[in-house]
């Protein structure tokens, strides 16, 4: 795995996380319920497929994101919300061969706790829009950089339309190989690499 790409969770914490809902504790002020409302709402209804909606729809789950900073963090509730089946379902994956491998003892558990949101930053985060591939498409990738406390950390979305909506099918670097938060659990499973991973 990437360990420049996702912050590092020590091994209690990967019991504590399943036994606590994903749950982690913000650093601001801020409402720690979600407003599931107003992520539906930033979505203009008339076109998804423009630079708007794309922008709106980030916008909106980084609010959310920020919103939540004051207490408890259910960053597994905001995922639900703002990924994709698909990236749900590995994550799942992920976090039951991790909490089986604390259980036993083992130190291959795997090491992140939410903060591919944060990337390493503190919360509230600002987002600058630096770049979005073709809007017309069903598949994009957004290039942000976020910013905290005169901190930058960039990032590349990959976004997809699911439901009705942009949903975040990756998170990943774009300022070295992009590889990202999807190839780093699969990486993890043993998916499509020599990992003898059970």
């Amino acid at each position: 795995m990437k360990k420049n790409f996702i912050p590092m969770l020590i091994a209690t914490a990967a019991l504590s996380l399943a036994a606590c809902g994903n749950q982690t504790k913000g650093n601001g002020e801020g409402n720690d319920s979600l407003a599931t409302d107003s992520i539906v709402e930033a979505t203009p209804a008339a076109d998804l497929h423009t630079e708007e909606a794309i922008k709106a729809q980030i916008t909106a789950y980084y609010n959310e994101l920020n919103n939540m900073n004051a207490g408890e963090m259910d960053m597994s509730q905001l995922d639900s919300i703002a990924c994709t089946k698909s990236l749900l379902a590995l994550m799942k994956q992920v976090e039951e061969k991790s909490i089986k491998a604390v259980a036993q003892g083992s130190d291959e558990y795997f090491e992140d706790e939410g903060y591919r949101w944060f990337q390493g930053l503190g919360t509230p985060i600002q987002v600058q829009f630096d770049d979005i591939t073709d809007p017309s498409e069903d598949y994009v990738e957004a290039y942000l950089t976020l910013s905290w406390n005169g901190q930058t950390a960039p990032v590349r979305l990959r976004l997809t339309v699911e439901d009705g909506a942009w949903k975040i099918n990756d998170f990943a670097d774009y300022d070295t190989d992009g590889v990202g938060f999807r190839t780093d659990m699969e990486y993890y499973l043993g998916i499509n690499n020599d990992s003898t991973a059970g």
